[in-house]
């Protein structure tokens, strides 16, 4: 804007083609910042814990998973990793977890959601 040079401009010919999705966390995010400000990758969005509201399921004999907890965390997990796709073609999304931030009943729905829809799954040393 300045007549500076361009910073922030994806290019899928860029040697790094990561782009974090992450997911839970608080206001700021922390887990998912540190990765971002260590490793240089480019973000696509960030989904604080409070933006995925589950439904926990009433206890049953069967186990929970995916398909029977309610809320609206599948679609905004499901639409913000679309977005990023589109936002930087050709690149690698990676979704990281931040798992402190979630019950245990919890993480595994998502990463069973994000198994389903085919989303790689990412630890911080994925990034760098």
């Amino acid at each position: 804007m300045g007549g500076g040079e361009a910073v922030g401009n994806w290019n899928s010919m860029s040697s790094n083609k990561k782009i974090l999705l992450g997911i839970g966390g608080g206001h700021y995010v922390p887990r998912h910042m540190d990765i971002i400000l260590k490793g240089g990758v480019w973000v696509g969005h960030l989904l604080s814990g409070y933006s995925l509201p589950m439904e926990e399921p009433i206890e049953s004999k069967g186990e929970k998973n995916s398909n029977n907890i309610g809320g609206t965390w599948k679609h905004a997990i499901k639409v913000a990793y679309d977005a990023t796709v589109e936002g930087f073609p050709g690149g690698e999304v990676i979704a990281h977890i931040d798992h402190k931030s979630f019950k245990g009943w919890q993480k595994k729905a998502i990463v069973e959601y994000l198994g389903e829809q085919n989303i790689k799954i990412g630890k911080p040393g994925d990034f760098y």
